[in-house]
């Protein structure tokens, strides 16, 4: 490609934006403003400079129904102190055993 052929592509194009890395906190707050604004999603999202499918995706993935897939979220610290502990007798050698797959196995011991 000549000099003159990148010139004019270069001029041609815009300048690609930085991507913007938002906290799950971020995303819930944006959804949690798009719902209260009564814009439309193309009027909030260009207000906001984000992208309409990011907002769609983030309402996807803060729904009730995607938290009930069967994972709990665990970024919350909780303290040993607060979960229940069963008697010593009837606690298990092992607390928690997760097979992964292609014979791998995960083993968690009780403290």
């Amino acid at each position: 490609m000549t000099s003159s052929m990148q010139d004019s592509l270069s001029h041609a194009l815009p300048a690609a934006k930085p991507r913007t890395q938002r906290s799950r906190a971020q995303k819930k707050a944006l959804v949690e403003q798009f719902h209260a604004s009564g814009l439309t999603r193309a009027a909030f999202c260009k207000q906001h400079g984000i992208a309409t499918s990011c907002l769609s995706r983030w309402q996807k993935a803060l729904s009730p129904e995607a938290s009930a897939n069967g994972f709990i979220d665990i970024t919350q610290s909780v303290s040993a102190a607060a979960l229940p502990r069963p008697a010593a007798k009837e606690c298990p050698r092992w607390q928690v055993e997760l097979e992964l797959g292609a014979g791998v196995v995960l083993r968690v011991r009780t403290g």
